[in-house]
């Protein structure tokens, strides 16, 4: 069945770089290349534009209508979009719009569309307290929605235990022929690598530099690559008495080109995301699909992504004691032969073709019958 679908977000790739925004280009890449007809609704900084995009899908990008005096009433960007996302969709009719925040939600329910809203995310009680005006959008988008999703079991869960409406768990995906694998056991002196932003501290990256001095005692060779925009100077300056053999270690690589990313996870001996509150941890299905096993914390979604010690580890959040020895143990795990190819295949689970393309149209057609 071919079908008219609206993705609805205010921000795009790769103007921001960020799992919400990647999730919504390679939807829309499998989308169109399954014959919908996609539109990618947006904010823009000028007059509205549009334009038709990679994969033949229509981009048509809005300036935000009101967003000044909505920021200034407390509302973030993605909320102050609602305006935006309201007049588009009343002007045009789709068989099913997809939202990837409250406000879109909210703004497609308005329009009597269809709506399968996603929540991109992973909301908890102490994030919403201070944001009554968010929070009440966030529940009406929930409620409201055709089909509420999350992205993961455990962002599920959350969503259900705030909003009282348990969710379909859709999960994003990758392309998987986007990250060849490496599946050589990896050898030489250890490269880990830190793929997010450096400054966004619910990653986790403090955390990381903190367990960095243990890892440097079993590896005195060992390397921390920072592969993210943002500056790191705030977690290196948690180490105290460390700093200076710690930073010695560190290299600040940038976010660099989109071209060089998959390159950086082949490279890598291990991948390290010890992120708070990570709805789901598409590095982690990156640095996999690349043929690199991965450490994360136990938070959110991630240990449903690392769910074998064949492919990394998980440590409780937080710890960095813990931290440095599964990094250990996950650089010896590295140099197995069958670690690699455990990586990939574990990867496959995400493929946009193979499994998650087909669950996200198997959800429309649900949305469609209610």
């Amino acid at each position: 069945m071919t079908l008219r679908i609206a993705l609805v977000h205010p921000h795009s790739w790769p103007d921001v770089r960020r799992g919400g925004e990647r999730y919504l280009d390679d939807l829309a890449w499998y989308l169109a290349r399954h014959d919908h007809h996609v539109t990618v609704v947006t904010a823009g900084t000028g007059r509205l534009s549009e334009h038709v995009g990679d994969h033949g899908v229509m981009v048509r990008s809005h300036r935000s209508r009101g967003g000044g005096r909505l920021r200034r009433w407390g509302m973030t960007a993605d909320e102050a979009f609602f305006p935006s996302a309201l007049a588009d969709l009343r002007r045009h009719r789709f068989d099913l719009v997809h939202a990837l925040v409250p406000a879109a939600g909210l703004a497609a329910r308005l329009t009597r569309h269809r709506t399968v809203y996603t929540v991109i995310g992973h909301p908890t009680r102490a994030e919403l307290a201070d944001r009554p005006v968010a929070s009440r959008i966030f529940r009406a988008a929930v409620r409201s929605a055709t089909v509420a999703a999350a992205l993961s079991h455990a962002s599920a869960a959350n969503v259900a235990e705030l909003f009282g409406r348990q969710p379909e768990v859709l999960p994003p995906g990758t392309r998987i022929e986007s990250f060849p694998p490496d599946l050589e056991p990896r050898s030489g002196p250890p490269r880990l690598l830190f793929s997010a932003h450096n400054e966004d501290r619910r990653k986790g990256l403090d955390v990381l530099m903190g367990a960095m001095p243990a890892v440097l005692d079993r590896h005195p060779e060992a390397r921390l690559r920072l592969s993210g925009a943002g500056d790191p100077s705030w977690a290196l300056a948690t180490l105290g008495a460390d700093h200076d053999r710690v930073r010695a270690a560190v290299e600040v690589m940038g976010a660099g080109d989109l071209a060089d990313v998959p390159g950086r996870y082949r490279a890598a001996t291990v991948t390290v995301l010890p992120a708070r509150d990570e709805a789901f941890g598409l590095a982690l299905v990156e640095s996999l699909a690349s043929g690199t096993p991965v450490v994360c914390s136990d938070d959110g979604g991630m240990p449903e992504i690392v769910n074998d010690p064949a492919i990394g580890r998980t440590v409780p959040l937080g710890d960095g004691r813990a931290l440095a020895a599964a990094i250990d143990e996950t650089i010896a795990l590295a140099a197995l032969d069958a670690t690699p190819p455990a990586c990939a295949a574990r990867a496959r689970a995400f493929s946009w073709d193979d499994a998650v393309g087909p669950r996200h149209e198997a959800v429309y057609e649900e949305a469609l019958r209610r």
